[in-house]
């Protein structure tokens, strides 16, 4: 799944469930927080792929000493 996801320019909700591996209540929760990168087509929501990876990047908490190795 995760190799599909770096093929599109746009994720799905669903794909952005699978990639974090998180329940889809909470990927909706994520789509409507204010500094998550989402598009909205009508009713269709949609991820930017290359914002999305980032927002992922920024978020990610990685202790000093890994970070260092």
């Amino acid at each position: 799944m995760k190799k599909e996801v770096f093929q599109k320019k746009y994720l799905t909700i669903k794909d952005v469930q699978n990639y974090l591996n998180i329940s889809q209540g909470k990927a909706y929760q994520l789509a409507h927080r204010k500094d998550f990168p989402v598009v909205r087509f009508g009713a269709c929501t949609r991820v930017p792929r290359e914002l999305f990876l980032r927002w992922v990047e920024k978020h990610t908490n990685t202790p000093a000493d890994l970070a260092m190795a």
